[in-house]
């Protein structure tokens, strides 16, 4: 039985990438700063350090098949640009090099579409131009270079997943989704951003790990870039609505007009008043469709979760019926 390792394990999508693994009778190595959840404990192989350091990592690689690198810090974090470098590209260098000592056939790397920026005709397919969003979205397009590098140097397969925002048991990190919840639950007016075309491109984190499972193993997938997402995805009037359905909510949306949301982000641009970096709050804004087709077609991925579904089960985790 190989032995496969998960760099940020322990987070939401590392907990749900370990459990499709696990449910695949593949032996788990998860290494994290945290412990992983309590039902994981006596299933994986557990090795608890920062993706920073570099003896850790390395040696956490050791006789691991496949190295799914997860581990990275969102741009939530607020981090300096050597901040972010550091957690982001050198922790990933950190796993690249581990996976070269010890001969790992291939390493699956969580990527993002915000290497996209904002585009107005969709879908954005893998070659669509890179406009970016931020040092966060560089970052992860710096990595998947210094993979394809290897890749050439070293013959290591390498395989890159771009996600949009992953929902799922274990979110957490953005605020005003979190306030969003909130209001749901107490059956509160949702504000909704008034533009009417923009999509709502998400994925839940069940959907993004079967995707990661795909990635491990499939042959045809060594060097290629794909994008995941929901398949069935909506504008955020549309895919609010069905999360409050879904909830079982009285909350109701309000349509806040766009020119009102564009003098709001530039408010936020000015005076940074919240946690969310303002270019992704303006790219959030723009919304986004992104192509799952060379997905389907290499991968056989199947997505089972809308947009409207993979949110729900955030809240749903949140705020447990009964």
């Amino acid at each position: 039985m190989s032995l496969q390792l998960v760099t940020g394990g322990s987070g939401l999508l590392g907990r749900a990438v370990v459990k499709r693994l696990l449910d695949e009778g593949i032996k788990v190595r998860v290494y994290d700063i945290k412990e992983p959840l309590e039902e994981f404990c006596r299933k994986v192989e557990f090795h608890q350090g920062d993706i920073r350091d570099s003896e850790k990592v390395v040696r956490a690689c050791e006789g691991c098949e496949v190295i799914y690198h997860l581990a990275a810090n969102m741009p939530q974090a607020r981090l300096s640009e050597q901040g972010f470098w550091e957690m982001n590209v050198g922790g990933t260098l950190n796993a690249l090099e581990g996976a070269l000592r010890y001969g790992a056939r291939r390493f699956v790397f969580a990527s993002t579409i915000e290497i996209y920026g904002i585009h107005t005709e969709f879908p954005v397919l893998e070659e669509s131009e890179k406009r970016f969003t931020g040092i966060y979205s560089r970052n992860k397009w710096e990595c998947e270079q210094r993979l394809l590098d290897a890749r050439e140097k070293h013959k290591i397969e390498v395989v890159f997943l771009r996600m949009p925002m992953i929902f799922g048991p274990g979110f957490w990190h953005e605020k005003s989704m979190l306030m969003m919840f909130r209001l749901i639950h107490y059956g509160l007016p949702v504000p909704v951003p008034g533009f009417p075309k923009a999509l709502w491109a998400c994925v839940s984190s069940e959907d993004a790990a079967e995707a990661f499972f795909l990635a491990g193993r499939v042959k045809e997938a060594d060097g290629e870039a794909f994008n995941i997402q929901a398949e069935i995805t909506g504008t955020y009037l549309e895919v609010l609505k069905e999360v409050i359905r879904l909830a079982g909510s009285g909350s109701r949306a309000v349509v806040i007009p766009g020119w009102l949301v564009e003098r709001a982000i530039n408010l936020v641009e000015r005076y940074d008043l919240i946690s969310t970096p303002p270019e992704l709050v303006r790219f959030a804004m723009f919304g986004g469709d992104y192509s799952i087709s060379k997905a389907k077609r290499i991968l056989g991925f199947k997505p089972k979760h809308s947009s409207a579904q993979a949110i729900y089960s955030a809240y749903q985790w949140l705020y447990p019926k009964g």
